[in-house]
């Protein structure tokens, strides 16, 4: 049999696949790269010390500069005067799971294997 494809055209064919395998493995070369920079910068941020504020809300790291302050002689105190540290109230509300309403049951009723055997249980109504 004669074939319609030559020996050049079987050479450009593999050409043009052997192009276009080479392109899928630098766009996919390209899509790891930028992956693991990615995956870097993300563990970098996560991993970075940032200072913490503390409750006066300045930076825990910060330096307070000390302010100069003019001498002025005490003045004499009439009385002395015991400061006392006040506890901090706390004002967040806590949040409590809500306990379900108790169920009035009615009656409970128990078949048995004999169907002219009915066990039925009527509760109390009274309940505590």
């Amino acid at each position: 049999m004669n074939s319609p494809l030559n020996e050049r055209d079987f050479a450009e064919i593999r050409a043009n696949v052997l192009r276009e395998i080479a392109r899928r493995q630098r766009r996919n070369a390209f899509v790891l790269t930028a992956s693991v920079a990615f995956a870097v910068i993300a563990l970098v941020f996560v991993l970075i010390p940032r200072p913490l504020p503390n409750r006066a809300g300045e930076d825990a790291g910060a330096t307070q500069k000390p302010t100069a302050r003019p001498r002025v002689a005490p003045a004499p105190s009439p009385a002395l005067v015991v400061a006392t540290a006040q506890p901090i109230k706390h004002h967040h509300k806590h949040h409590r799971a809500r306990k379900a309403p108790p169920i009035a049951i009615a009656s409970i009723e128990l078949h048995t294997a004999n169907p002219d055997v009915r066990i039925i249980w009527i509760p109390n109504k009274e309940t505590e």
